[in-house]
């Protein structure tokens, strides 16, 4: 009497998994994208904005808001989890990817950050990205790898299109011709004479161009051949000398990479010791009440590229329970 109710089971089961065989591939993933950020600390002062207005701890800057600092630096969350510090006076767009327009960031976790003329991928990692007032950028990787993809048309936002102001050009005024001034008689140009060629057939199938003025200086003219020589192909040849700039390159691990304001990509750096020293020690790391994440992996970087060198940012250890210890009983003696 159970076999039937067992076959039944069963059959739900295969045609539930079936079901949700035929829906998974239309299933697509979520992308992570910034839609907003919340403000979790403000240092040396005050000057956080969002959308040009003061702004405190827990406020939130959404989809296509700004975000500014002046003399404050600031620690922000992304919605997609990953943790984003800014230093000072740095400009901030929320977006499908954080937009720096000036300033210095630095990112860790999933979040793409872009400028006006690159744009970042990243699978959870730490990496910083600065625009100078030039436009000139850099992107130096901490940990993990990042692909910097120049854009194929600079990013440009409606604030500064509409912050430029127009210009017009001014009308000239016609000039009034003058009554006074007497009119000139028209001269007229005659071209210049060319010399003409006389053409004299020869035995040899070769012309001969006299001029007419000097036959004396004439030259033999070989007749033009297009056929190529020995049956062989014309190759073109291309200019070698000017290097194609690449559209798209990794940095891993302690690397870095220059970037004009055109977007164009410069050659992959290594950090030396003391620029990976300044960054850990700089006004991105140091003072903020919670470590970035991945800082432990940042270290075990450091110490793989530079061997023997002391981590100049204290990691709190595992902290250990306090375990109390029972006293023995005294016997009296």
């Amino acid at each position: 009497m159970r076999l039937p109710h067992q076959q039944k089971r069963l059959a739900f089961f295969f045609t539930g998994l079936c079901i949700f065989a035929l829906a998974a591939p239309q299933i697509a993933p979520v992308s992570a994208q910034a839609s907003q950020a919340t403000v979790q600390e403000i240092l040396d002062g005050n000057q956080v904005f969002i959308q040009n207005r003061r702004a405190s701890v827990s406020d939130v800057a959404r989809q296509s808001q700004q975000v500014r600092t002046g003399n404050s630096r600031t620690a922000l969350l992304f919605n997609t989890g990953a943790v984003a510090r800014l230093s000072a006076n740095s400009v901030l767009k929320i977006g499908q990817c954080a937009n720096l327009r000036r300033g210095t960031i630095l990112i860790n976790g999933a979040v793409n950050a872009c400028s006006s003329g690159i744009t970042t991928g990243v699978r959870g990692t730490t990496y910083l990205l600065e625009v100078d007032e030039s436009g000139n950028q850099q992107v130096k990787v901490l940990e993990g790898e990042v692909v910097v993809k120049r854009n194929a048309t600079p990013l440009v936002d409606s604030d500064d299109e509409s912050e430029k102001p127009t210009q017009t050009k001014p009308t000239a005024k016609p000039t009034p011709p003058s009554t006074n001034s007497p009119t000139k008689p028209s001269t007229s140009i005659t071209s210049p004479k060319t010399k003409q060629f006389t053409t004299i057939p020869s035995n040899n199938n070769t012309q001969i161009n006299l001029p007419q003025d000097n036959p004396q200086k004439a030259r033999p003219l070989e007749p033009l051949n297009a056929s190529p020589t020995s049956d062989k192909p014309i190759l073109k040849v291309e200019d070698s000398s000017k290097p194609t700039q690449p559209d798209e390159v990794v940095l891993k691990a302690g690397e870095k990479v220059e970037v004009d304001p055109r977007g164009a990509l410069g050659i992959i750096q290594q950090l030396t010791q003391n620029e990976f020293i300044t960054l850990l020690q700089g006004d991105l790391f140091q003072g903020f009440t919670n470590q970035i994440p991945g800082l432990d992996k940042v270290r075990s970087v450091f110490e793989g590229l530079f061997p023997g060198v002391n981590f100049p940012i204290s990691i709190p250890g595992i902290p250990t329970p306090n375990i109390p210890i029972p006293s023995l009983p005294r016997f009296p003696f």
